[in-house]
Order: C-alpha cells, then structure tokens, then sequence
C-alpha cells in the first residue's frame, strides 16, 4: 500500500510538473499568437514569459544586478541573431529590437513610434516633458548642453572626476563592485553640470535619493502603502 501511495504521489508531482512547464509556461505565447494572428505581420520569433508577468522577473534579475546584457544574450542565443524578438514586460506584449537598421528606425521615426513610459514615471515626474509629443522642445533643452563645444568644456572636469575615483579605488583595501562605484562617478559629473560645484555629502545624499526614485520609477504596479517602494519614491520626489 505504501509502495502504491509513493508511485502516486510521483505521477501526481510528474503531471504537475509538466503542466507547469509545457501549458502554463508557454499559455501567454500560444494567447498572444491566437490574438495577432490575423495581423498583416507575423509576430517574431521569442519568448513570452508567463501569465500576467511574461518576463519581468527575469528581466528584473539581470538589469537589478547590472547584467542587463545577459538577457539579451539569452534571448540570441535561444532564437538566433534575428535582430528582432518578441517578450513580454510591464505586462504588455513587447518588442525587442537589437540591429542597428532596425533601432535607427525605431529611435529616428517619431510619428510611429510614439515614446512610452511605465505607469509609475509617469506618475512620479508628472510632467509633460515625458509626452512623445515634446520630442522636438526636449531636443532645444537638451542641446546646449550636450553639443561638442560645451563637452569639450566639461572634459576636464570629466577627467579630474574620473582620475580621482580611480584613485580612490585602488587605495582601497577591499573589493568593489566596478560597475556601482563608476555609476557613482556618473552621477557626480551629472550634479556637476546642473548644480556646479558640490561637496561630497551632498553628492552623497543626491545619490541617496536617486537611488530610492530609480528602484520604483520601473515599478509594474505603482502600490502607495507606506514600506514599497513607490510610496517611498513619491516622498522623496
């Protein structure tokens, strides 16, 4: 009887397991091909994730530890150098485009692709300067500060900061994460441009406080009960 028991609770684990992995695994993917079907274009190849999350948690996983690359590698490997592959993120059905003639379309060609931004950074920098439709007024503010000329200006302070970091780094007696301390000096030439001079407890507490707003500017679901991210994000704001 014992023996019986065993054999079935292994056949139930086994059918459960293939359920889980061959039907709700791919049950977004086969509604997605059902729903554009009909479409002039046929979808590309890719991976759409599972129900309601597609590939967010994945995707979550590599871009949170700064390897955002290995999702995308992922994905080539699994499909092929296509250059184009469909996933799902933020709970809609996505694109991702990785040659060059494709995203230059996609980044030049404003009036089909319209610029699009998660429900929380919209509600966090609630302005119009996130609508698609201020394409042209966003490229005025932004050009006189990346033009050549005003780069040139700022390369020293660029080196000084850089050379500095390094310094401080290689002084240092333990091990750090390259990636996060260069983001950190990034950040310092940033405050530099849009505030000038800045002592470091200031940069520090910039940094702070950007970090707080970056964690849940991505948020799938903007929740704003004390203790998540968002409602920390819009105290900060």
């Amino acid at each position: 009887m014992e023996l019986q028991w065993l054999w079935m609770f292994a056949a139930t684990l086994l059918t459960c397991y293939i359920f889980v992995s061959k039907v709700m695994r791919n049950l977004n993917g086969w509604y997605y091909d059902l729903k554009f079907k009909n479409k002039q274009y046929p979808l590309p190849p890719g991976d759409m994730g599972w129900p309601f999350i597609g590939n967010l948690w994945t995707f979550f996983k590599y871009f949170s530890s700064g390897r955002g690359e290995t999702f995308i590698n992922n994905i080539v490997h699994k499909f092929g150098r296509i250059g184009i592959y469909k996933t799902h993120l933020y709970g809609s059905p996505s694109i991702i485009v990785i040659a060059p003639a494709i995203c230059k379309k996609v980044l030049i060609d404003e009036v089909t692709f319209k610029i699009g931004y998660p429900k929380a950074a919209t509600e966090l920098a609630k302005s119009k300067l996130l609508n698609s439709e201020n394409g042209r007024f966003k490229r005025l503010v932004a050009a006189p500060i990346i033009g050549r000329n005003v780069l040139e200006m700022y390369l020293e302070r660029i080196e000084d900061i850089v050379i500095n970091k390094l310094e401080e780094l290689s002084s240092m007696k333990h091990p750090v994460e390259f990636l996060m301390e260069m983001r950190k000096a990034s950040f310092e030439f940033v405050i530099h441009i849009f505030l000038g001079s800045c002592d470091q407890s200031n940069v520090k507490k910039f940094g702070d406080l950007f970090n707080v707003m970056c964690i849940a500017l991505f948020s799938l679901v903007p929740i704003n009960v004390p203790g998540f991210a968002y409602n920390k994000a819009l105290k900060v704001r």
